[in-house]
């Protein structure tokens, strides 16, 4: 009966605000070499499954997403400031409170990565792109998970370097130019010679 019963869909209304809220206050302030994307840590919900029949009310909602870690962040940090918002937000809803929201971490999880843009490593990819390709290129960070972060953390600098845009890659129709991958290849093995001392 619809009247005997609290939907869970309705109360993840609420929920899904909070989140919104949270994703727009962790990207207030961003590290400048993540300033060029319109939104450079994202909070997504990708999943929500919920009832079991058209007619019932249903009492279970689960809903799956992806958060994403601030550069300079921890994964454990970037996990407690959900899961403080969350619980801040059940203190206050009299249903949640008694019922309150559980989350579960799976899946996937990326630690942010840095290498400082003045490491001299930076400098010589930068200016032997330069040199290839007439201009100078765009320095910045990511918002999606790569395996930067586990070389940074290991004490070696690393940057992300390759062909094509990333609009384009894990989709359908993946793909790269023929050009952007010989430039590349280009590009990566002046870079070698230089870094290795073989030629300037």
């Amino acid at each position: 009966r619809r009247t005997e019963g609290v939907s869970a869909i309705a109360k993840f209304v609420p929920v899904l605000e909070d989140l919104e809220r949270l994703e727009a206050r962790r990207n207030q302030n961003v590290d400048p070499l993540m300033q060029r994307w319109p939104l450079a840590y994202p909070l997504s919900i990708g999943m929500v499954r919920s009832g079991d029949w058209a007619s019932t009310v249903p009492d279970l909602l689960v809903a799956e997403g992806r958060l994403g870690v601030a550069l300079g962040e921890t994964p454990d940090q970037a996990r407690a400031d959900l899961e403080n918002s969350l619980a801040r937000l059940c203190a206050v809803d009299p249903w949640l409170a008694e019922h309150p929201i559980e989350v579960e971490w799976w899946g996937g999880q990326f630690a942010s990565g840095r290498t400082d843009p003045q490491h001299p490593f930076v400098e010589l990819l930068a200016t032997t792109v330069e040199q290839v390709n007439g201009r100078a290129p765009g320095i910045y960070g990511g918002p999606y998970g790569s395996d930067l972060r586990l070389l940074v953390g290991a004490g070696i600098p690393t940057v992300q370097f390759g062909p094509g845009d990333s609009a384009a890659a894990h989709a359908p129709d993946e793909w790269v130019s023929i050009g952007d991958t010989v430039t590349c290849a280009r590009t990566i093995a002046a870079f070698a010679m230089r870094y290795c001392g073989v030629a300037d």
